[in-house]
């Protein structure tokens, strides 16, 4: 019988397929199984932290339930339906197999939103969310008779990412549109600075095939409710901008102020140039949202879960259930047949 270093520096035996083909199962095998666990103990800790109200949730890691709100969105690049995030894919086929897809770009961007469960709202910043989304168009295009062409959008959703439009190419594309039901776990801290903004924050836009792209022009964005009116100079009486430039010029003199015809006024109780104009509109408020709250669910600093599915938390735990008993049991069957392999060819069993 060979010593086991003898089979090891023989180099046929080093090149042996079989022998190769069980190394890699032993890896991916492991690798599977510990996955599995991983995913095993997420789900159990989904399943122990309690869904909160909006109203009464507290600091730290919650899980809340909801419909997808905002003053803002935008449009999805393919559908063009309004959104507040949208990911956008492309698939090419490759050459030389009719099953196998490669994806070649990718593109997200959102903007903050809010969940709302008719006890409150929360802002929610989805940066760095693993994201469950439902999908809202998924295609296959191509030059032949029985496939639809590319349209207009996904040529230029192409041709922003550079790439060439082939007789194979596969979009899917989707999103968390207005009053969508919303499954969102993760941290409830203090807003650290984020702010209802009206412009969209790409999260991953590049193309796998090529140099980067370039960034997309930032899509139109949509506001849901206005915003309150702004006072502007215009609105000033002329009174108001005399006494203003009086005021700036440092002349104090009630004389020099009562013949430009303004009434005068002490330096210390002059008002502010927004306070005189007396024609600016009040602000109503006409925005039902928060724009600066006081706290955001956002990915934590310390416990970084944070997902955001469009399925409810039992639908999350079961698919969760199945893919982590797959990967245990699979990763363990396919850990011990490469093992076995790996025995036999070494001659120790």
């Amino acid at each position: 019988m060979k010593t086991l270093a003898s089979l090891v520096a023989d180099p046929l035996f080093a090149l042996s397929p079989l022998t190769l083909l069980a190394a890699v199962a032993l890896a991916g095998g492991l690798y599977l199984f510990v996955r599995g666990f991983r995913l095993l103990a997420r789900k159990r800790m989904i399943i122990n932290t309690p869904s909160s109200k909006i109203r009464s949730a507290s600091l730290g890691l919650v899980e809340v339930n909801g419909l997808a709100t905002g003053p803002n969105s935008i449009p999805a690049p393919i559908t063009g339906g309004q959104c507040f995030l949208y990911r956008t894919t492309a698939w090419q086929r490759s050459d030389n197999s009719k099953s196998e897809w490669k994806k070649v770009a990718e593109e997200t961007l959102h903007v903050p939103f809010f969940v709302d469960d008719s006890t409150g709202q929360l802002l929610v910043e989805p940066m760095g969310a693993e994201l469950d989304l439902h999908c809202d168009f998924n295609q296959i295009f191509s030059d032949t008779i029985l496939s639809p062409h590319a349209t207009p959008p996904v040529l230029r959703f192409l041709a922003r990412h550079h790439i060439e439009p082939s007789s194979r190419i596969r979009i899917e594309e989707c999103s968390i549109q207005p009053k969508m039901p919303l499954f969102v776990m993760g941290t409830l801290a203090e807003n650290p600075g984020v702010e209802v903004r009206p412009l969209p924050v790409p999260a991953a836009t590049h193309g796998l095939n090529g140099p980067p792209a370039p960034s997309a022009p930032p899509p139109e964005v949509v506001r849901l409710s206005e915003p309150a009116a702004t006072a502007s100079a215009g609105d000033m009486t002329q009174q108001a901008k005399i006494a203003a430039a009086l005021n700036r010029a440092g002349i104090t003199s009630p004389a020099a102020w009562k013949a430009a015809g303004v009434p005068y006024q002490e330096p210390d109780g002059l008002p502010r140039l927004e306070e005189v104009a007396i024609n600016r509109p009040a602000e109503p408020a006409t925005s039902p949202f928060h724009l600066h709250p006081p706290v955001v669910l956002m990915k934590g600093c310390n416990n970084e879960t944070f997902l955001i599915s469009w399925r409810s938390q039992r639908e999350v735990v079961g698919a969760m259930s199945w893919r982590s008993t797959g990967m245990i049991w699979g990763g363990a069957g396919v850990t011990l047949l490469g093992l076995y392999i790996l025995l036999l060819q070494f001659q120790l069993l």
